[in-house]
């Protein structure tokens, strides 16, 4: 796995060079770009770009025109999240897949040694993951297995990254166990559950005079 250290230092802007014309992703923080990551979609980059009217409606026209190629235009995004990211877009992508799959161990690692999503860059965070997800894998030999699939890039890259997603989450479970099904799950939603009620206080006897 080859990494890059300068996506680590800190949060730069990206040039997105297509159709001979220059678009800027402005410098972002691993909060905003790891729903990108975690969804496998490089085209939602583009909403990055909603800040600059022009630059958006020029993609949109050149998409229109034939002037830009969909396939230059997606080259174009996975080379940004692989700058972003410090490593090829497979491995960022199978990292942060394994990531939420155990995310009560990575999460709660990561809080509690104070990582900033908001402030670090996203290199930084994968860096972060990378090693509490081999701590977690109890074998040599299957932390060795793991190593492999972030170098396996036939794994990804399918028309579907559901499919690709599910690839990754089957070949770490062979690795790391499936995770546990108790409890609830969560989902970022309200709770749906009846507010807990509040017991009172039982009154002090009132004295006289008072």
């Amino acid at each position: 796995m080859n990494v890059d250290p300068a996506a680590s230092m800190r949060c730069w802007a990206i040039e997105l060079e297509v159709g001979g014309r220059t678009f800027e992703v402005p410098p972002l923080p691993a909060a905003d770009w790891w729903p990108v990551l975690v969804a496998g979609d490089p085209s939602l980059i583009l909403d990055f770009l909603k800040s600059d009217p022009t630059n958006e409606d020029s993609l949109d026209e050149m998409l229109l025109s034939g002037e830009l190629d969909g396939a230059e235009l997606s080259q174009a995004l996975i080379d940004a999240i692989e700058e972003m990211a410090g490593r090829s877009f497979h491995c960022a992508f199978v990292l942060a897949t394994v990531a939420v799959q155990s995310w009560p161990i990575v999460g709660g690692a990561l809080a509690g040694r104070g990582f900033r999503w908001d402030v670090m860059p996203l290199g930084a965070a994968l860096d972060a993951i990378y090693p509490l997800i081999l701590s977690n894998i109890p074998k040599e030999e299957d932390r060795k297995k793991f190593l492999r699939l972030l170098d396996n890039e036939t794994l990804t890259g399918g028309k579907s990254r559901a499919r690709d997603k599910q690839a990754v989450v089957t070949e770490f479970e062979t690795l790391a166990g499936p995770k546990p099904t108790g409890g609830r799950k969560a989902t970022g939603a309200p709770s749906d559950s009846a507010r807990p009620r509040t017991r009172t206080r039982p009154r002090p006897p009132r004295q006289d005079g008072l």
